[in-house]
């Protein structure tokens, strides 16, 4: 067997095949989406918006790498978990791939209680797409079973290998920068989400103080 076979034979990774879309296509349907989920939806930040739609479309003019999920950061109230519902179900209409969305409380919860959610979201993290909401507001160590663990250094890691090892696309939300990601999960994570994510920062006025 030839070297160039035997490499390839194991690397056992299957990136997702996203086709690209029409941008004027995709622009339409993020926005429809957008509006059904929030009637008096506006455009508050106009480069992030074309910068998903251009992800949407898997379009050259996406400023970053198509091969990597999107992590918004921004401060409370600038519509970032909006957002990231809205890019679950653009991508479930475009490329028939809707992902599940957790927050870090909620996946905290259920690392807690265990039983049929816990079989659930593991489920949910071992697909090829994964949205994980909030990061960085769960606590720094909960107990499971007597046994110390970091929610979110478990849930990035887990995500990591799996891209790593079979390909996958990760998606977050977060009010913390990239010091305060480093300081809460140490530079070893830290360094890991920078492979996972393009970073897009949501800036804007809370809209929740703005109706």
């Amino acid at each position: 067997m030839k070297l160039a076979d035997y490499l390839t034979k194991l690397d056992s990774r299957k990136p997702i095949q996203l086709k690209p879309i029409d941008e004027d296509y995709a622009k339409k349907v993020w926005i429809q989406i957008n509006k059904s989920e929030v009637s008096d939806w506006r455009v508050t930040d106009k480069e992030v918006n074309r910068q998903m739609v251009a992800y949407l479309a898997r379009s050259a003019s996406f400023k970053g790498d198509l091969s990597k999920g999107i992590l918004l950061i921004g401060e409370n109230g600038t519509g970032k978990s909006r957002m990231l519902k809205a890019l679950s179900l653009c991508m479930g209409y475009l490329h028939n791939f809707r992902f599940a969305i957790h927050s870090g409380l909620e996946i905290e919860d259920i690392y807690k209680r265990g039983g049929d959610r816990m079989n659930s979201l593991e489920m949910a993290m071992a697909q090829k797409m994964f949205g994980f909401d909030d990061i960085g507001e769960e606590h720094d160590s909960i107990k499971v079973f007597g046994t110390d663990v970091n929610v979110g250094i478990d849930v990035i890691s887990r995500r990591y290998n799996h891209q790593m090892n079979v390909g996958c696309l990760t998606f977050g939300t977060t009010n913390l920068s990239l010091e305060m990601q480093a300081a809460k999960y140490g530079a070893r994570i830290e360094s890991r989400m920078h492979e996972m994510f393009n970073v897009v920062y949501l800036r804007g006025k809370d809209l929740r103080k703005t109706k």
